[in-house]
């Protein structure tokens, strides 16, 4: 039952954070572009704009949800379908933000939505436990993935820069920023998982307020503070149907294999379970793979109904290729 109310708050959290992506990537392009103005004009424009506020606050609302279900369920059950949620995402981008989707697009999709129902029938078979985690496993993960979003978030693939990533008009460096993002993004899953077993070790003592002293929280906290303003600088210089896939691709892989490894999460009962088990998180890894794959089109141009030129937050606007 347990396992089954955490599957439930894992699709509800996902919804709400792809559609929430969905918003995020609509408002801004109206709002200016991160890293090419002043830092606090960037900051008041986007605190200003109230659709672009909504939107935060479905992704932070659908982030705790995440988290509960993080609490309930093994990660390798929470993260796969964490990773489903891309198929809402992809759906409305090319539905509503005109963005093309290729043969390999779709290829993708359909490989999300079939691990999310072979991922449904091991849930059956699948017990909890609360094994402590391993230590010396666990923070060689961490280091590791840390390693790899600063070094791809500040080289790229060997001569990229972060501050490339910035500057650059074109949309190649989006993806660099989003593999980076979906690093942290795996990262900060591993310290909330890690923030829930401070809190049932120090329960009898300091009950919920047990969080405030958790190390782990408060890495959880620094680094999706870090990870959302990265993921917005992609998507402002990216198609949504690329950046997200990349994000949840990449934040999914590495918290899948630690549970497994580092929190002992376990497999469920019989050969066949087993392998659809594995053969679920494969397809949807794999899918976001796939989707963060595909190559760029045409650069789109903002067109807003009206007068361009008196163009606000929360205007309609077209996307054209």
């Amino acid at each position: 039952m347990k396992l089954a109310i955490g599957a439930l708050f894992a699709l509800i959290a996902t919804v709400l954070i792809n559609y929430s992506n969905f918003l995020q990537k609509r408002q801004l392009a109206l709002l200016p572009r991160i890293g090419e103005e002043k830092a606090m004009k960037t900051v008041r424009a986007f605190m200003r704009c109230r659709p672009w506020l909504k939107a935060q606050g479905m992704q932070i609302g659908g982030a705790w949800i995440h988290n509960v279900a993080v609490g309930l369920a093994p990660l390798s059950v929470v993260q796969p379908i964490n990773a489903a949620g891309i198929c809402l995402l992809v759906f409305l981008a090319i539905t509503r933000l005109k963005e093309k989707a290729s043969v390999v697009d779709w290829i993708g999709i359909v490989s999300i939505v079939a691990g999310v129902l072979m991922l449904g029938v091991t849930l059956i078979k699948t017990e909890t436990t609360n094994s402590a985690y391993r230590p010396v496993i666990l923070w060689f993960f961490i280091i590791l993935m840390a390693g790899v979003a600063v070094s791809t978030l500040y080289m790229g693939v060997a001569v990229s820069t972060l501050y490339m990533a910035f500057t650059r008009k074109d949309e190649r460096m989006s993806s660099l920023v989003g593999i980076g993002v979906g690093c942290l993004v795996g990262l900060t899953a591993i310290f909330t998982k890690m923030a829930w077993t401070d809190i049932g070790n120090r329960w009898g003592e300091f009950r919920v307020a047990g969080f405030i002293f958790s190390f782990y929280f408060w890495m959880a906290i620094i680094t999706t503070l870090v990870a959302m303003v990265l993921f917005q600088t992609a998507l402002q210089r990216g198609s949504a149907i690329v950046v997200v896939p990349l994000v949840t691709g990449f934040s999914n892989l590495i918290p899948i294999v630690v549970g497994f490894v580092a929190f002992r999460e376990p497999f469920p009962k019989g050969i066949l379970m087993i392998s659809l088990r594995l053969g679920s998180i494969l397809l949807i890894i794999g899918g976001a793979v796939l989707l963060s794959l595909r190559k760029e089109g045409a650069e789109t141009k903002t067109v807003y109904k009206g007068d361009t030129d008196k163009a606000s937050p929360g205007d309609e606007f077209l996307e054209l290729t």
